[in-house]
């Protein structure tokens, strides 16, 4: 299956047959609950990751949260 994820064309070695999103951040090594997934322009609830089919040539931007800042 053929993605572009995060401005990058990517070949994924899973089957396109009922993949779902969640599946897919999964496999990609990320971290559901540190993530925001835009799928094809739009925001995608985690809670609706599982029921959302990924198909050849969708586009995703997968943003990692990530804490920091400073203490004074």
């Amino acid at each position: 299956m053929r993605l572009k994820i995060n401005g990058e064309i990517k070949t994924i070695g899973l089957s396109n047959e009922e993949l779902s999103l969640e599946t897919l951040i999964k496999y990609l090594g990320y971290q559901p609950q540190l993530v925001v997934v835009e799928l094809n322009g739009s925001i995608i609830s985690p809670q609706d990751w599982i029921n959302t089919k990924i198909k050849d040539d969708d586009c995703l931007e997968v943003v990692t949260i990530v804490g920091g800042g400073s203490y004074s």
